[in-house]
């Protein structure tokens, strides 16, 4: 009996333990966005609500005004050139789009959530 009980505890406490364990979180789908003078490529994408996403924004070449960046959804804003890629990590709203465009609204691009 005290073998049955053991082995009873035993599990009982092995349930608990892996019931208790949190999933690791996926990791943000990296999205890359080249910006040129045109404007960003690509300009419209999807996402699903809720999604996590790292924008990755890539100068390829001159990139004029579109090269100042605002994020709103993000609270961020900043330059990109071609040296050095530029990561925002962003999360999709339950339903939507997410943007982001040059400082002067000129070059826009979106994010729907679907």
């Amino acid at each position: 009996m005290k073998k049955v009980s053991a082995l009873l505890l035993a599990f009982s406490l092995s349930a608990v333990a892996h019931a208790e364990s949190p999933k690791p979180a996926a990791a943000p789908r990296r999205v890359e966005i080249q910006v040129t003078e045109e404007g960003y490529k690509p300009a419209k994408l999807t996402a699903k609500p809720g999604e996590s996403l790292v924008l990755v924004f890539k100068a390829t070449g001159a990139t004029g005004c579109c090269g100042s960046i605002v994020v709103p959804d993000a609270k961020w804003s900043g330059t990109v050139d071609k040296s050095k890629p530029v990561e925002v990590a962003v999360t999709m709203p339950a339903s939507g789009k997410l943007t982001f465009a040059c400082s002067m609204h000129m070059c826009q691009g979106e994010i729907d959530a679907k």
